[in-house]
């Protein structure tokens, strides 16, 4: 035994050698707190649902479009000058022997102091169909009271249908006062037309 105690002493020791004890590195903790804090935001990130990005919709403004200047319209008109006609309108009653009465002077009602001379003046147009020729027209009185100086007057030439002519007849107012009225009328053969009437009063 005390052979085996020395054999034993002699061998080598067979117990391993104890690992070094590592050194500690102070920075270690702060990093592995590093990679946790990492770890823990990543698994909490994929832990979150996505999050919605609005998606902002721009809508048109309201300004109200720019006003439109209105543009001055302008009105040309233009007048077309009227020429007289060369050729005159002629007025036709239908009727072979007719007249119209223009215009008559003096005025009806006029006053004239007594035995006052005067003239009547009559302007007429010839509307019928027919000439008043001068070899076989006049103008006579017809009725009324008598203030004229002659009774009867020829046309001192023809008057063709469309034309005017003036026809007058020489008067005295009477000598007595009053309201008088005198007609005459033109004459071709049997025919009598055109009646002219005149009122005067006498003071």
């Amino acid at each position: 035994m005390i052979m085996t105690a020395l054999v034993l002493a002699c061998a080598p020791t067979l117990v391993p050698e104890s690992a070094p004890v590592p050194t500690f590195d102070p920075n270690s903790i702060n990093t592995a707190i590093g990679l946790t804090a990492e770890a823990a935001a990543t698994q909490t990130a994929l832990m979150i649902p996505p999050t919605l990005t609005p998606t902002v919709t721009m809508f048109p403004s309201n300004t109200p479009p720019p006003s439109e200047t209105p543009t001055p319209t302008f009105l040309f008109i233009l007048s077309t000058p009227t020429v007289p006609s060369s050729t005159p309108t002629l007025e036709v009653s239908g009727s072979q022997y007719a007249c119209r009465v223009n215009s008559q002077t003096p005025a009806d009602n006029s006053t004239f102091a007594q035995g006052a001379n005067f003239d009547a003046h009559w302007v007429v147009t010839n509307i019928g169909t027919d000439a008043w020729d001068s070899d076989s027209a006049d103008y006579r009185f017809s009725n009324g009271d008598r203030i004229h100086k002659a009774s009867i007057y020829d046309f001192s030439k023809s008057v063709a249908p469309g034309k005017q002519t003036e026809i007058v007849v020489d008067m005295k107012a009477p000598d007595s006062a009053g309201t008088y009225t005198t007609t005459w009328k033109i004459n071709i053969g049997k025919n009598k037309f055109c009646s002219m009437n005149l009122t005067i009063i006498v003071n």
